[in-house]
């Protein structure tokens, strides 16, 4: 963050002023505390007081909420303050006075930040002062993971006990110093902390001993720096609110009364154990809030009765001890209830009632970072909890289309906490670049980087906007300029730098939605796609959100190849076109980079990280541009059947993996890996797990990829280009065959006949002409024995291979064996979302043979003579019957 900022260690300074204060030589601006001042107030008071250490000079300076006594006699020179003006202050200078005032306790200490501020710029207590100020959103939060890349406790998502050895930053009270120092000079005031249970790591429950998942000495520890932590933030104007799913219980709890660690539905036990740990929460710590994730384990339709019945209650129990204890009411903790995975609508209808201290939360473009707007869908989700709630906070969740690299966009922030505005959301819930392995970068460097050191523009860009999005945009462009500058030694430096982090900071937001499968963390746009991936997105589960919720109007691959070859009119976004822009705006960024060294003059080592993450960005951008251009020739081969479009497909595709060789070159020494989410949850563009994390290791996945594409092309040679005429290709010729008892039976090749012969739930919906009538043998959905069967003439076994998405399934290969392709897209099953089958053959002797694929899916679909040649093909008889073009994903897998 701000490098000059050096405020880490005010009592200390506090005491080291008082000093000074008892030396008479030396006059400095004496500041003024209310009679009995709040913990924030006092906190203010030692801020200002740093920043007053080298003014010569003898203002007084008033510190006090606007009707506190200190200020009476300036009431009718000073204005009050409108309702419900949260955090809003106010500096003004009457004489020799200076009088800071908030119409609460955070303004009070947003306003001797601001007055700070001008202090250290001009080295001088302003000579004229009349200054108001509030923030745009009221609340306005960063959010830390106590979670880890990979899982480690007992397999559960998001679970995580605190510990030494998983969080060492959780107890560093340096470091959380140093931070929340930080987050209250970026005027932030709530602090997420997600996990799945945090209860039992950071409370004793008497009442449910056999939860207890810590050894005490432990727990103890945990408790005690958290309620340090919490009281530090609080210091500071910052609410810490515990995140927390449900139903996640205790390990040791579900195991001691034998139930699973996460619940479907809820359940009496469940619900005492749980809202006991609430109760117990909101009492031990009177500065915490909690947010929650209602869903994704537990049923969506439970949301209301378990907010209402268990947590809501569970908070009130807490603060009633609470009360009891102060003796004095206090105040609800504020309950922030995600939209995620529940009913929000009907959950808000219930809890409102009974709760008033609630806000919701909704993700903005989902898990990434697309657009600086909303429309469709999601726009109107968010006027519907806009609605329906006290605050809307915008979840900028996740980021998996942007890291690993920097990014820093003030203007697109800028835009998008404007729509913010506009739409009434009144929240900002900012995820790290790098969520799972807080506080690090991904950053191969000794020691690791700090995110808040190396990402110090994303953090400040957001919490500046959230503060004040109305701002103008030249003025902004030279405060960021300037902020490199301090960073890197010259303006011109800076003005190069912050050029090159726009130019490449819109790529990935502009380029995702157009070809991306989702926006969600299942996919990590760095890593690339497969042509599949591509081609034919629907195979994928695409997120439609993405584009018609997170994105402008514009077209996805499909629906642009399908236009252009029926010369209709496009509409909104080109694909090619922002594939195209993408590259060039990323190589812009490079020189806007490689320009600013020679202004260089400070911290050369991170100035030579960023021209390399400009010069990465570029290759992936160049990959993207490649592929796509590829992808579409592929694409509209499928409609005009012209194989030139395969020709050139090819080159593309060459330069494709060439770009990404590239990439590897780049980030190979310089990160750790791509994505920090390491589980298997990542399926885009390859399963997630210890092989496929970083960009060398999907290398070869391209690479094989475009050696199988080459290989089909070369096997079906002149006859990917079909033949003009209207003559329909007709049945082969069958070789008798007969099957042995036992596995497998034989039938009709045909339109709805069943394609396995212990279910008729997947059935021909359509099959190529050469294949029609012929006799072949269905096998059971779980074949696991060989068949056994006798041919009258050496022949050619036709089989077709199944192919599935499920990754629990096996899918047998036809590269298990000297298989030679024959008919791609020979056959389509019934059903949706399923794929076409292609046709492979080898050649048998005859008599007595064996067919053993072990475990897995195949039909196999007729024998011709070993003599008979058939020219592979592609067999356009099975294509779409919309007169899309047929499945060509056989081309790039085996």
């Amino acid at each position: 963050m701000n490098p000059n900022f050096s405020w880490h260690f005010v009592r200390t300074a506090f005491l080291s002023a008082l000093l000074l204060l008892s030396l008479p030589a030396i006059a400095l601006p004496k500041i003024r505390l209310s009679a009995h001042p709040s913990a924030r107030e006092r906190f203010a008071a030692e801020h200002l007081q740093q920043a007053i250490l080298s003014v010569r000079s003898n203002e007084r300076i008033l510190l006090a909420t606007r009707h506190d006594p200190l200020l009476k006699e300036y009431d009718e020179q000073i204005p009050d303050f409108w309702p419900d003006a949260k955090e809003a202050f106010l500096l003004k200078r009457l004489g020799n006075t200076i009088i800071v005032t908030g119409c609460d306790e955070s303004g009070v200490l947003y306003g001797a930040i601001e007055l700070a501020d001008r202090i250290n710029a001009a080295h001088a207590v302003p000579a004229e002062l009349d200054y108001e100020d509030h923030p745009a959103l009221k609340l306005r939060g960063v959010a830390i993971g106590i979670q880890k890349p990979d899982l480690t406790y007992d397999n559960a998502e998001y679970d995580y006990r605190y510990t030494h050895e998983e969080f060492p930053f959780f107890y560093d009270k340096i470091e959380w110093t140093k931070y929340l120092d930080e987050l209250a000079q970026e005027r932030i005031n709530t602090l997420y902390l997600w996990n799945g249970h945090p209860f039992t790591s950071l409370l004793k429950l008497p009442k449910y001993p056999e939860a207890q998942e810590l050894p005490t000495a432990q727990l103890e520890a945990n408790m005690a720096m958290f309620r340090w932590l919490t009281t530090e933030a609080d210091r500071r104007g910052i609410w810490v609110l515990q995140g927390f799913y449900n139903i996640h219980l205790s390990h040791a709890f579900a195991k001691a009364h034998g139930l699973p660690n996460h619940l479907s539905a809820p359940s009496e036990l469940s619900s005492q154990y749980t809202r006991y740990c609430i109760s117990e929460f909101i009492r031990e710590y009177p500065n915490v809030g909690l947010f929650m994730t209602l869903g994704e384990a537990m049923g969506p339709h439970y949301g209301p009765e378990w907010l209402t019945k268990t947590i809501i209650p569970g908070v009130l129990d807490g603060v009633k001890e609470q009360a009891a204890a102060v003796g004095h009411p206090v105040l609800e903790p504020p309950i922030v209830v995600r939209s995620h995975a529940t009913d929000i609508d009907a959950v808000m209808a219930a809890a409102k009632p009974l709760y008033d201290n609630i806000d919701t939360m909704f993700k903005w473009n989902g898990e990434s970072l697309t657009w600086t707007n909303v429309r469709g869908p999601v726009k109107a989700q968010f006027e519907r909890l806009v609605a329906g709630s006290n605050v809307n906070i915008a979840n900028i969740h996740i980021l998996s289309n942007l890291e690993p690299f920097r990014w820093g966009d003030p203007d697109f922030v800028r835009q998008t906490i404007l729509n913010f505005q506009r739409i009434g959301i009144g929240g900002l819930h900012l995820y790290p670049l790098r969520y799972w392995d807080w506080p690090y970068s991904a950053d191969n460097t000794t020691p690791l980087l700090n995110q808040t050191d190396r990402d110090w523009i994303w953090y400040e860009s957001w919490a500046r906007y959230a503060w004040n999005p109305n701002r103008d945009a030249e003025k902004e462009h030279a405060y960021w300029s300037q902020q490199f500058a301090n960073r890197f030694g010259t303006l011109a430096a800076g003005a190069h730098l912050l050029d090159a982090y726009e130019l490449s900071g819109i790529c990935a937001p502009r380029l995702l939605p157009r070809i991306g499968i989702t926006e969600g963390n299942r996919e990590v746009f760095s890593l690339g796609l497969t042509m599949p991936q591509l081609i034919d997105a629907k195979r994928f589960s695409p997120a439609e959100t993405l584009w018609t919720g997170d994105a402008p109007d514009g077209e996805r691959l499909d629906e642009f190849v399908a236009n252009e070859f029926d010369h209709k009119p496009h509409h909104g976004e080109s694909l090619l076109g922002v594939a195209d822009f993408a590259a060039d705006s990323s190589g812009k960024a490079v020189a806007e980079a490689e320009a600013a060294g020679p202004g260089v003059t400070t911290d050369q080592e991170e100035y030579k990280r960023i021209v390399n993450d400009m010069r990465a960005i570029h290759e992936l951008m160049l990959f993207y541009q490649t592929k796509t251009k590829a992808a579409y020739l592929v694409m509209l081969y499928g409609y005009d059947h012209d194989a030139k479009h395969l020709a050139e497909a090819e080159t593309l595709l060459a330069q494709s993996v060439d770009d990404f060789h590239v990439l590897v070159s780049l980030t190979d020494k310089t990160y750790r890996d791509a994505a920090a989410m390491h589980t298997s949850q990542r399926q885009i563009p390859v399963r997630g797990g210890p092989q496929s994390e970083h960009f060398r290791d999907v290398l070869p996945v391209y690479q094989k990829e475009l050696a199988v594409f080459q290989s089909r092309l070369k096997a079906l040679g002149a006859s990917v280009a079909p033949s003009r005429t209207d003559t329909k290709p007709g049945p082969l010729k069958q070789v008798p065959f007969t099957l042995a008892p036992g596995a497998g039976e034989a039938f009709t090749v045909a339109i709805g006949q069943a394609l396995y012969d212990d279910s008729s739930s997947s059935t021909i919906a359509r099959v190529a002409p050469e294949l029609d009538g012929l006799r072949g043998i269905r096998v059971s959905t779980q074949q696991t024995e060989p068949l056994h069967f006798t041919l009258d003439k050496p022949a050619q076994i036709l089989v077709g291979f199944f192919k599935s998405s499920s990754h629990k399934l096996l899918n047998v290969s036809p590269a298990t064996e000297q298989w030679n392709i024959l008919l791609p897209n020979a056959v389509v099953p019934s059903g949706k979302n399923v794929f076409p089958v292609t046709v492979w053959t080898k050649t048998l002797p005859a008599g007595q043979n064996d067919l053993d694929l072990g475990k897995g899916a195949y039909v196999v679909l007729g024998f011709i003579s070993e003599d008979m040649h058939v020219t592979p093909h592609v067999s356009f008889a099975t294509g779409d019957e919309d007169g899309q073009s047929p499945n060509l994903d056989w081309m790039f897998e085996d």
